[in-house]
């Protein structure tokens, strides 16, 4: 299996998926924090506003997901380049497994990653402003953190969505216009996680988990029992 994942790393350069999502991300997060700093006279800044622009960065990775998916499956099948995998001795149970761990992986990697970014900038960003009424500590940052890294991996299976729809029409504007209306969904979802307990957290995000893992079932039993046309 890890042959697999490395053969299929070097199909694709990562690096510049990784770089335009980093990218995004910056371009996202200083769009929110222009707003949540120049309205701090007239709407003051929560922690629940500071944690809404840490939280924002998932819309991104949702779209990044689909992307590698758009990549990984439905450009190998338009263009038939994945034919040449099905040559080797290999299930294509495991060839799709492979792919969808690079998915999960990068995915949840980065989600979680750049989450603490965002978060140690603004906190550092808001102990020189002071923009956030009541202010953030280094103790309430950590707690969010630890009460919601299972929600950042059920991101990650709910960004498998896409593949199912994507694998329908063999489209990869589909895929991608999929994980757009995803990713607004749970980022407009977002704006009210700082009031759910652990445990709505965890329903949720078990949810969310069946959710992706369901269609990624759907999409590889489909795609297994199809030749490449």
């Amino acid at each position: 299996m890890f042959k697999l994942i490395r053969l299929e790393l070097r199909k694709i350069n990562l690096r510049q998926y990784v770089f335009g999502a980093l990218a995004a991300i910056f371009i996202l997060a200083g769009l929110l924090f222009f707003a949540m700093y120049t309205d701090r006279n007239t709407i003051g800044a929560t922690s629940e506003d500071f944690f809404f622009v840490v939280d924002s960065t998932r819309m991104v990775f949702i779209v990044f997901a689909g992307i590698l998916i758009s990549r990984l499956f439905i450009e190998e099948y338009n263009d038939k380049t994945i034919s040449l995998m099905f040559t080797y001795p290999i299930s294509r149970k495991k060839i799709f497994i492979s792919k969808l761990l690079i998915i999960i992986c990068a995915t949840f990697f980065l989600i979680h990653v750049s989450r603490i970014f965002v978060a140690a900038v603004l906190y550092m960003l808001n102990s020189r402003l002071d923009f956030i009424d009541g202010g953030i500590t280094i103790h309430l940052i950590m707690e969010y953190f630890k009460n919601t890294v299972i929600y950042d991996l059920s991101f990650s299976g709910i960004s498998l969505v896409p593949l199912f729809f994507g694998m329908l029409k063999k489209s990869v504007r589909t895929t991608i216009i999929t994980s757009i209306i995803i990713a607004i969904f749970f980022g407009i979802s977002n704006e009210n996680l700082s009031d759910l307990s652990i445990g709505s957290f965890i329903v949720r995000s078990l949810v969310f988990i069946i959710i992706g893992a369901a269609a990624s079932y759907l999409a590889i039993r489909n795609m297994e029992r199809k030749d490449v046309t």
